[in-house]
Formats: structure tokens, sequence, C-alpha cells
């Protein structure tokens, strides 16, 4: 059960706050490089739907869960984790710099820009996750090798590729984003497998189960159902 304290998470390391943190931070496991797979030059992922696995790690402790995720090239996000029984336990829909966090069981909603994220807590990481799911092959002719560059968002990354496909991607911070198990669907190229890792030893490994890309996504599909919710503007977490 998800647990909260005045309207946040309370301090103790819950699934909750375990899985916020990492799913913004990244994991040091070593990936399988991208094979010599034949895909087409060009082709994106313009959307995606699948199951996920989520193996989460915070130096002694751990968890797995699972659930599944909507996303939509370039900061569409949707993220639902699933209690043991199937239940829905949270969910983080990302839309640009918007953010929502629903607290499913205890019926609350939090909702702002992602500058309203606290600086600590688990929860300040989340514009990573519009990082980590950003993966265009396609902007530069490299096809082995690593390039500096400015991602979307302005900011400074090195990109290794191999095989013409992204294997990882690092920040100055040294946040760093890891691909593998790479799959081509029609011809259009996949990481699978997606780990994700901080100096700090904070871990996140994401693996995807029976994808479907570039298929039709309702048009609310990024809509937070906020029905029977309690809505709190995010800012309100800062204040913890």
């Amino acid at each position: 059960m998800l647990c909260f304290e005045n309207g946040f998470l309370m301090k103790s390391w819950g699934s909750f706050s375990i899985f916020l943190l990492a799913i913004s931070l990244l994991s040091g496991c070593a990936l399988n490089k991208a094979p010599t797979i034949i895909y087409r030059p060009g082709a994106t992922v313009e959307t995606l739907s699948s199951a996920v696995s989520l193996s989460i790690s915070n130096g002694d402790q751990g968890m797995s869960t699972s659930g599944y995720m909507l996303y939509k090239h370039p900061d569409q996000i949707r993220m639902v984790i699933l209690s043991p029984f199937g239940s829905t336990l949270m969910e983080v829909i990302v839309v640009g710099e918007n953010i929502t966090i629903l607290d499913t069981p205890a019926g609350k909603a939090f909702i702002g820009r992602i500058d309203d994220l606290p600086p600590q807590g688990g929860l300040e990481n989340w514009s990573h996750a519009r990082w980590v799911m950003d993966v265009d092959h396609n902007q530069s002719n490299v096809h082995e090798g690593k390039i500096e560059r400015l991602n979307r968002m302005g900011v400074k990354e090195l990109v290794t590729f191999s095989n013409g496909l992204i294997e990882s991607k690092r920040l100055p911070n040294g946040d760093e984003a890891r691909y593998g198990d790479y799959v081509a669907i029609d011809g259009v190229p996949l990481a699978t497998e997606i780990v994700m890792e901080n100096a700090s030893g904070k871990r996140l490994r994401i693996k995807l189960t029976e994808p479907e890309i570039n298929t039709f996504l309702a048009t609310d599909a990024f809509t937070p159902r906020l029905e029977g919710m309690v809505p709190y503007p995010l800012s309100v977490l800062k204040e913890k």
C-alpha cells in the first residue's frame, strides 16, 4: 500500500518513493550491445505501448514490480504501476512540461509543472523520463563511436552509438541511460531493455514485453483520469 503523510510521501522508503526516486535516475547493470539487426534507416518510434517489468535498487534496498506504459514522441509518457494482484497502485503522466502523479489507493492527484517538483525526496528528477525515452537514432550520421551534442532540451549529452543505434546517453552530471536488447519491428529499431543509473548507486531496469509501436493511441491516452480523485497542486510537495 502506498503511504502518504499530510498529502505527501512518508519519509520511510515505501514502494512508491523507491519507484519515483529510481525512475528518474540511472542503473549500472551491463546491457547487451546493440546487435546487428536489420532496420530501416530513418525509421523511428512515434508511439509505443508495452507491458513492463521494473527492477529497482537503492543501496541495499530493492524491489521488483510490473505495469505498463504508453509513449508518444517526443514528450508524452504514461507509466502505470500495478500491485501483485493487478490493481493500480500509481500512475505518472508527463505531457511536455506538465506532470500528474496519481496515488490511486489514496484517491489523491498531484498536478503541476515539472519545475514544481520538490528538490529532493525522489520526485525531483522526473524530467529525466522524457530524456530517457527520447531515443532518436537519426540525428547523427555516426555509426560507431561517441559524439557530444545538445539534446531537445538544450542540454549537452554524450551519446555512444553501436550498429548505428544509441547504446548510451550521458549527461554532464554523470546520469546515464543505457539501451539494449534491440529488436526491429516492421523495420523500426526499438530497445526493449533500458537501464538507468547515477553516481549515488540508484538503479532502475525497465524491460518491455510484447511492445507495439507506431499504432494508434486514443486522443485521451495521456489525459489523467481524475474522477474520484482529490486534486492537489504539485507545489504543495515543496512544503515538505
